[in-house]
């Protein structure tokens, strides 16, 4: 009898354990409310986080019966009045503000009568069970780290973990990856027993050590939580940060030339190669080219093989002098070097960028057509010769052309002597009467013209061929096209420039005129003296 008595008596306490520790559980819930005063009407629903509830039944004493259901089965079922709640399994909670029966109300002889047509609708609430939460941020001093520099050889990391859930988390542990590198301070995994609704905890704080990549590398830090609610789920919140860490070599080719320069004067080139990393960097092959439009005052080689150790510099690798060849504006081409790393990687880099050199001085070309190829003995020949200046400059322009042995001047200057502005050009035409038979060269225009500057030059235009008499085949012979291209040809330098384009421009015959006079005319054409920095 005693031993029954006291298994009744455990048998009670065991109960009662259990219903406390329930309703324990049951009062731990942070309810968050999802609909306010939602209206249902007879066999109305609506839905909330997957859950659906609907007013299944109204009776007249403002009562609503109101059903909860998910995936299609019907979970609880209960009736409500005005204040009060029900809930199922602590997940969801309907709370009832106000049950209407809405009745039909008619009037007579001074007395109110419900009618059998009554609407009835509930205002209810509902509100779901809350859970935790994290917002992880992950900071660092800087997004990109330079691992050939002292300043940036560790990584401050900051980590902010606030539980902006709905609920407090329980047996929270925060595990930090740090992408593969090294720790120099702090820890990389941390445990809490509980961190509540809007909590922050202490932020965490480590350092790490910047590596040295070969090549330019992205790392990822992420910070993870794996928590617990009140009823044992299990949740992960991961925050990351995306950080940068620049190669460990780095070869700097710089290549500088004279940026402005006159015709007559000279441009000059040089090329300094820099190991601006940690690493050496052997049998580095160093190749040049010369700006377009200009050559080599003296042959010299453009490729060379160097090796440089960590923060060394070669100065002067190229030095060289270059001669305009005319005017306008030239783009230095870059210098590349091509190379091994010691981990067998292979690397190419050019100078750093490309600076434009500008030339000024006129540009000369001269030109001396013929009407015709053919003629008979005593046949007139017209001869056009035109002289322009595509250069960047005003210059004075002397022209003095030839009649040949063989004929006679009818009519027209063989001469001129003109200040030509940049971009223009002057033609004179003569007319010259044929007495001798054969083959007939006419002699070249020859134009000679000066700057400013002083710079000075030569140029002589090709030298046409006629037949005079009997016709003669021109397939086979010397003979060139009607119409021959001059050329341009400065004192002391190159034979023959590349042709451009001009717009021709027919200003009349000038007489001529002396040195002195040249000078005058070509300040009067520009109208001042050009101011050009050297």
């Amino acid at each position: 009898m005693a031993k029954r008595i006291a298994l009744i008596v455990l048998l009670a306490v065991f109960i009662f354990s259990g219903l406390s520790m329930a309703a324990f559980a049951a009062d731990e819930v942070e309810w968050v409310e999802k609909q306010n005063n939602a209206k249902l009407s007879w066999g109305s629903t609506i839905t909330v986080d997957g859950y659906e509830i609907k007013a299944e039944d109204f009776n007249e004493d403002k009562m609503v019966f109101v059903s909860i259901s998910k995936d299609g089965e019907k979970l609880k079922t209960s009736p409500l009045t005005a204040g009060l709640e029900f809930e199922y399994n602590d997940e969801i909670k309907v709370y009832a503000q106000s049950v209407n029966p809405n009745y039909e109300i008619l009037t007579k002889d001074g007395k109110e009568f419900k009618t059998g047509n009554w609407n009835p609708y509930a205002e209810l609430d509902v509100l779901v069970r809350g859970k935790p939460g994290f917002d992880i941020k992950i900071e660092t001093k800087k997004d990109t780290y330079d691992s050939k520099s002292t300043g940036d050889g560790r990584i401050d990391v900051t980590i902010t973990v606030k539980n902006n859930g709905k609920a407090k988390a329980e047996n929270v542990v925060l595990t930090v990856d740090t992408a593969g590198l090294e720790v120099l301070s702090g820890k990389t995994k941390y445990t809490y027993t509980k961190i509540l609704k809007d909590e922050t905890v202490e932020p965490i704080t480590l350092t790490l050590k910047t590596p040295t990549p070969w090549e330019d590398t992205n790392f990822k830090i992420t910070a993870k939580t794996t928590c617990e609610d009140i009823k044992g789920n299990k949740y992960e919140h991961e925050g990351s940060k995306n950080i940068k860490v620049e190669k460990k070599w780095d070869l700097i080719v710089s290549k500088s030339a004279t940026q402005e320069r006159h015709m007559e004067e000279q441009v000059y080139v040089s090329v300094t190669v820099r190991n601006a990393g940690i690493c050496d960097i052997n049998n580095i092959d160093l190749k040049d080219q010369i700006v377009s439009g200009m050559h080599l005052k003296e042959s010299v080689s453009l490729e060379k093989t160097l090796s440089l150790k960590a923060g060394e510099v070669a100065e002067k690798v190229f030095e060289y002098t270059l001669v305009p060849e005319r005017p306008g504006s030239f783009t230095v081409p870059k210098t590349t070097a091509t190379f091994t790393l010691a981990n067998g990687q292979s690397g190419k880099v050019d100078s750093e960028k490309s600076d434009t050199i500008k030339i000024y001085g006129p540009y000369i070309e001269i030109t001396k057509k013929v009407d015709k190829q053919q003629l008979n003995p005593g046949d007139e020949l017209t001869v056009t010769v035109t002289t322009k200046n595509t250069g960047n400059v005003d210059a004075s322009v002397t022209v003095t052309d030839v009649v040949p042995s063989e004929a006679k001047l009818i009519s027209g200057e063989t001469s001129f002597k003109q200040v030509l502005g940049s971009g223009s050009s002057k033609t004179i035409t003569y007319i010259l009467q044929m007495h001798k038979e054969g083959e007939v060269q006419l002699p070249a225009c020859k134009a000679t013209f000066l700057d400013l500057d002083k710079y000075s030059g030569e140029v002589n235009s090709e030298t046409p061929v006629v037949y005079v008499g009997t016709p003669m085949t021109l397939e086979g012979s010397s003979s060139q096209p009607e119409g021959t291209t001059g050329s341009n040809q400065e004192k002391n330098e190159p034979a023959s420039q590349t042709q451009t384009g001009g717009t021709e421009e027919d200003y009349g015959d000038t007489p001529g005129f002396g040195s002195i006079l040249a000078v005058t005319g070509l300040l009067a054409g520009t109208g001042l003296l050009r101011k050009r920095s050297n």
